[in-house]
């Protein structure tokens, strides 16, 4: 299995559609999250464990979480939005032992990033030529490349072709946004259905990719608390807390389809 593992609510863009928002305002500390991996690997196999956020690159303790997950077996990833990327830090996420860096890239066009707020406080984003020349370098290094990105109302017409054939990622994930609501965050003004999604996978059809249209009970998520979360749901509902709880018996309560989620992880 593959467990992502949200170590932190903290942020450095404002993306309308996020739906990693959990209210934490203070961040486990990394004997904590060593406590949850040793949970979670008492009740099942991983293969291996994707660290995401907020943005990861914020968790000051990154290297020595990364070198206890494989010090226990499991491979190491990263999901992040690319913004504290340098050839350097990818030089140590590397020697932190981190096989795959995922990059979340919603669009090829700076002024659809600013509006879908893949942006700082200030308007700074990662530029798109940055953006390709900070993938090429992570193929270079030997790493795998993956790319995220999610389909909402302000990206669904746009074409991302000559930006894909640019980098060459070794895997393109195309996600149709997931509705997220709370008392404080709502992200349906920017939902689109199943024909604005399928209008996008056909205008990219000859690009190898992986498309999500759900993913409810397929993706298995641990958020800034340490909760296990029903994916299911449209507010982070919390199954139960791995601090306390066995991820073995918390896990028998997400309803989860393994079907999807062989189609997530497809090669």
């Amino acid at each position: 299995m593959i467990i992502n593992l949200h170590l932190l609510d903290a942020c450095n863009y404002s993306c309308g559609h996020c739906f990693a928002r959990f209210g934490a305002n203070k961040m486990l500390h990394c004997g904590e999250w060593k406590n949850i991996i040793d949970n979670i690997l008492s009740g099942i196999d991983v293969e291996r464990f994707n660290l995401a956020g907020g943005e990861p690159l914020l968790y000051s303790s990154l290297a020595e979480l990364s070198d206890y997950i494989r010090s226990k077996g499991s491979a190491v990833s990263i999901i992040t939005n690319g913004y504290g990327l340098t050839n350097k830090k990818i030089d140590t996420l590397q020697k932190n032992g981190i096989s795959t860096i995922g990059i979340s890239i919603d669009s090829p066009n700076a002024g659809t990033l600013r509006k879908l707020g893949r942006c700082t406080a200030s308007g700074d984003i990662l530029d798109p030529g940055k953006c390709v020349n900070l993938c090429r370098y992570i193929k270079k290094k030997g790493m795998t490349l993956k790319i995220n990105s999610v389909i909402s109302k302000l990206n669904y017409n746009e074409d991302f072709n000559a930006f894909i054939n640019g980098v060459l990622p070794d895997r393109w994930k195309l996600l149709k946004i997931k509705k997220f609501n709370t008392n404080n965050f709502d992200n349906s003004s920017l939902l689109i259905n199943d024909f604005q999604f399928e209008n996008f996978l056909q205008r990219h059809r000859e690009i190898p990719h992986i498309a999500e249209k759900t993913m409810e009970n397929a993706y298995i998520m641990v958020d800034a608390f340490g909760n296990l979360i029903d994916t299911g749901s449209y507010n982070n509902k919390p199954i139960a807390n791995l601090l306390k709880t066995s991820f073995k018996d918390a896990f028998l309560s997400m309803k989860f389809d393994y079907s999807l989620y062989q189609n997530r992880y497809a090669a």
